[in-house]
């Protein structure tokens, strides 16, 4: 516990210095990389503070030059930083307006590339899909969690259909992502990460939305998200 707190307290001082940081490189560079690449080493300072050991598999589905729609199980607020940390592509987050109001960090997230989902209305949650496909179209990928909130369980939630509507509209491919350990580091229901846990971050093979012809585009992006979910669960093992 003792580590926890002092990583802890560590963290929440470098996560202002980086927040700070990042207003001018988003401001300067609007491609979105210096942004990333800041958030990369603040994802890695977390996980070097709390001990934390994660290994990726399955990069080599990543091709080099496509664009994906990444859609991960979510079980931890750490489920951020170890995909932030892992994930060798240019990725955008698709991240619930909430975060914004956390102090210093969220107002960082306001003036970023990464993109802020309010679901208090539908228009306002396609607003922000048409913003992610623009995203891919102008050559990123975009990362978001379909489940929509942190499971209570450490069990897979149902996903919802947001994510394969985006994946349906820029005709990218899915890339399903299964993230383990991350429940056991920091629950919903804790306050504090543990340290010195292991994680693992599993990407699995495309899926291809062209694959799936239906009589409607509604029904093709239900089936598109019931393979995606079924890949995650596999993947979860």
């Amino acid at each position: 516990m003792f580590l926890s707190i002092l990583a802890s307290i560590l963290f929440a001082v470098g996560t202002v210095f980086f927040s700070i940081f990042s207003v001018p490189l988003s401001v300067f560079d609007r491609s979105g990389k210096s942004y990333l690449w800041i958030s990369r080493i603040w994802s890695r300072f977390f996980l070097l503070l709390f001990g934390i050991r994660v290994t990726i598999k399955g990069t080599e589905n990543i091709r080099h030059g496509e664009h994906y729609v990444y859609v991960a199980n979510h079980s931890s607020y750490t489920d951020i930083p170890l995909l932030l940390a892992t994930v060798p592509d240019d990725i955008r987050l698709i991240l619930r307006r909430s975060l914004t109001r956390i102090p210093i960090w969220g107002w960082a997230l306001l003036v970023g590339p990464f993109l802020i989902i309010d679901r208090s209305s539908a228009t306002k949650s396609q607003r922000t899909l048409k913003q992610a496909v623009e995203t891919i179209r102008k050559g990123a990928s975009v990362l978001l969690f379909p489940e929509g909130t942190r499971t209570n369980t450490g069990t897979v939630q149902p996903f919802k259909r947001g994510a394969f509507h985006l994946a349906y509209d820029s005709n990218a491919p899915i890339l399903p992502v299964a993230i383990i350990g991350s429940y056991n580091i920091m629950s919903r229901h804790e306050t504090l990460p543990k340290w010195g846990r292991r994680a693992e971050v599993r990407i699995g093979e495309a899926i291809y939305p062209q694959a799936h012809s239906a009589e409607s585009a509604r029904s093709a992006e239900i089936e598109l998200m019931r393979e995606a979910e079924s890949r995650v669960r596999a993947l979860l093992g």
